[in-house]
């Protein structure tokens, strides 16, 4: 995989993940079930209703939770 490619993440949909965060990044939820990503990001669904979306470029490392 180059530095261009996204990591393939399709296992991880409909789990709860955890992500970390570039520390410069808009501060959220970082612990959710994962909806998956598309070109620009990822998104998650947390407790309550909400769901968030990050760039790739935010995101460091999205691991099951």
């Amino acid at each position: 995989m180059s530095a261009y490619e996204l990591p393939d993440r399709s296992e991880l949909v409909d789990r709860e993940v955890r992500l970390e965060l570039h520390p410069w990044a808009r501060q959220g939820p970082r612990q959710g079930v994962f909806l998956g990503q598309g070109e620009r990001g990822l998104s998650i669904r947390v407790p309550g209703g909400g769901r968030y979306v990050y760039y790739h470029h935010e995101v460091k490392e999205v691991r099951e939770a």
